[in-house]
């Protein structure tokens, strides 16, 4: 029963700790709304003086979408090799009690 509870209890902190980071990624976050839906033009040929450089355009923001970090694939797979192997030490463990036995 104890044995039982641990493993639950041990898979439900793993997801508990990689749901957010990989959430993030497949449910990015609403874009931002902006006032305006046509940025200016920048090269608006000069109307007095002389000719020069057109005005740069203003920087927009960076991409909206988030990735999770390579530490929660190493984590995730971290995980998945400790209950391999605590599964094929369950195994062996229930194949020598039978052979004693």
């Amino acid at each position: 029963m104890f044995r039982t509870g641990l493993k639950i209890g041990t898979a439900a902190c793993g997801l508990a700790l990689l749901a957010p980071a990989i959430a993030s990624a497949y449910f990015p976050p609403p874009p931002t709304v902006t006032t305006t839906a046509v940025p200016p033009d920048p090269f608006v040929p000069p109307t007095a003086g002389g000719v020069g450089e057109p005005e740069p355009p203003s920087p927009t923001g960076g991409p909206t979408v988030s990735t999770p970090e390579p530490a929660s694939f190493v984590s995730a797979a971290t995980a998945l090799v400790l209950l391999g192997a605590y599964g094929l030490y369950r195994r062996r463990q229930a194949t020598l009690s039978t052979d004693l036995g």
